[in-house]
């Protein structure tokens, strides 16, 4: 029951986010997969808050449905600063959150650091590489889906 109720939660948290356009006049929903110990899905939707600067609702599903963890992050856009040109884009910032899980001694709480790109092959699609570490985070690849 607690996996459904956390499943219902993600779906309201991705689907019926508030329209916003992301730092780049468009709004973002970042797909990608995670491989190693902490193998997952993992997914946010970008809000802006400032020039080069967002925040996100994140949730990521353990693939073996031992956990999923619900939080937030928060990005810095490097681009302006390295005088990037599109397709690029390069961020680092963090990500916390609460993890549900049915095991006794799993982390209730999780910190991550996190880097990423990500190449926009399109106006809608890009493909994107995240490196993290933390206690739940360990970086993946996937796509990004901007509306």
């Amino acid at each position: 029951m607690k996996k459904i109720i956390s499943i219902i939660t993600l779906s309201f948290v991705f689907f019926y986010s508030v329209s916003t356009t992301a730092q780049e006049d468009y709004s973002a929903l970042n797909l990608f997969v995670s491989f190693g110990d902490n193998a997952a899905i993992n997914g946010h939707y970008e809000i802006p808050i400032a020039p080069n600067l967002t925040v996100s609702p994140a949730a990521t599903l353990a693939f073996d449905f031992d956990y999923i963890a619900l939080g937030a992050r928060m990005d810095y856009y490097f681009d302006s600063l390295l005088k990037l040109n599109e397709p690029w884009d390069i961020w680092g910032g963090v990500d916390t959150g609460f993890v549900i899980s049915d095991e006794d001694d799993a982390d209730d709480f999780s910190l991550n650091l996190h880097a990423g790109v990500e190449y926009k092959i399109n106006k809608t699609w890009g493909i994107i590489a995240e490196f993290g570490g933390g206690t739940a985070s360990s970086g993946g690849i996937g796509v990004g889906i901007h509306f």
